[in-house]
């Protein structure tokens, strides 16, 4: 994994390797987000193949190439919505929209919602993909500074169609935490 800033309001990421449980490969990301601004852009693409079902070190023949246009806004009262528009893991075609709120405390609830290109007849309800997220904060649980947290996602049907490449290490989160408005709004969590 490696991070850079290309230029002043451009960051970077190349990524190889385990992408995740169950593709390898390689994965760029270009990142724009201007000091002081509550919108960013960024574009990914990725190549990845799957791995053998026993998670060791070999693959399956299935490989593709996926990618997304991003936009991130952030509105009032801390709620961060995303448009994804792009292609899945499935070759599928389609669109996903987030909406997160995020608390003082570090604490995010979210929702999101896939709407895909892909036939009912191929992935049966799979061409629409929805859930829940919640994030929670290590160090509230601990009560121990901590940069982590514990992150669950609801789906109520999990199908190919509408599935994303789970890269860790996406830069608009990582770049939003260094802003300084971000910084500001975050003070009550060190004050303590």
């Amino acid at each position: 994994d490696y991070s850079w800033r290309p230029g002043q309001d451009l960051f970077a990421r190349v990524t190889a390797g385990y992408l995740e449980q169950m593709f390898g490969g390689i994965s760029a990301e270009l990142l724009w987000f201007p000091v002081g601004s509550n919108l960013a852009l960024g574009a990914e693409l990725n190549y990845a193949r799957q791995r053998d079902f026993d998670v060791q070190f070999g693959f399956q023949d299935y490989d593709v190439m996926t990618g997304h246009a991003s936009v991130y806004y952030k509105t009032r009262g801390d709620y961060h919505v995303q448009v994804d528009m792009g292609r899945y893991l499935a070759g599928d075609w389609g669109t996903t929209v987030t909406v997160d709120r995020e608390f003082n405390n570090g604490f995010k609830v979210g929702a999101f919602a896939t709407l895909t290109d892909a036939s009912y007849e191929e992935f049966g309800e799979g061409s629409f993909d929805k859930g829940i997220r919640v994030e929670v904060p290590v160090a509230w649980l601990t009560g121990k500074p901590s940069r982590r947290s514990i992150t669950q996602v609801i789906r109520p049907v999990l199908r190919d169609g509408g599935a994303r490449l789970n890269v860790q290490t996406r830069l608009y989160d990582k770049v939003r935490e260094s802003r300084g408005r971000a910084l500001a709004a975050q003070w009550g969590r060190y004050a303590r």
